[in-house]
């Protein structure tokens, strides 16, 4: 009982994360890449396959929307309140963050990504500065203009703003 207590205002206190709410999906997909991002499906009808990831990615079935939200920009995530799905937005993805020093050659704590660098976490798992992900990131595996697809998506801006 002091277990799902505690469960229950962590997750008032926190939030539920980016779980899927299909209220928040599109009415329509207005791309190949967006519609891979929220079903993990091609608009071929080809799911895209992943390996690894966490529980919930499995039970949920769902692509990128199951962690990072519709809106991109990732949250704790449920039940592992303590794990954070990082924003996916085209400034946090390819934007340039200013460093400590000003100088804008930071971004966190690696350099922005390329198309290169993202088709590589994607389907590798591993950041610009060549470490590993969190092995809760699945690897996913699709054909190459479905890739190519995701990435333009990933490039656009949520909601006309980023």
């Amino acid at each position: 009982m002091l277990v799902l207590g505690v469960a229950l205002v962590a997750a008032l206190n926190l939030g539920f994360g980016p779980m899927t709410n299909r209220a928040d999906w599109p009415s329509e997909f207005m791309s190949n890449g967006e519609r891979i991002y929220f079903t993990a499906t091609s608009a071929s009808g080809q799911p895209i396959s992943l390996q690894g990831g966490t529980m919930h990615m499995s039970m949920s079935a769902g692509g990128c929307v199951a962690c990072h939200g519709a809106d991109r920009k990732g949250g704790r995530l449920t039940p592992k309140f303590w794990n954070s799905a990082p924003d996916l937005t085209a400034a946090a993805l390819f934007g340039v963050h200013l460093d400590e020093d000003g100088d804008g050659d930071d971004h966190g704590d690696h350099d922005s990504y390329t198309e290169d660098l993202l088709r590589r976490a994607i389907t590798d798992g591993v950041d610009p500065a060549g470490e590993r992900l969190d092995p809760a990131m699945p690897r996913w595996s699709m054909s190459g203009e479905d890739m190519a697809d995701l990435i333009a998506y990933l490039k656009t801006p949520v909601g006309g703003a980023n």
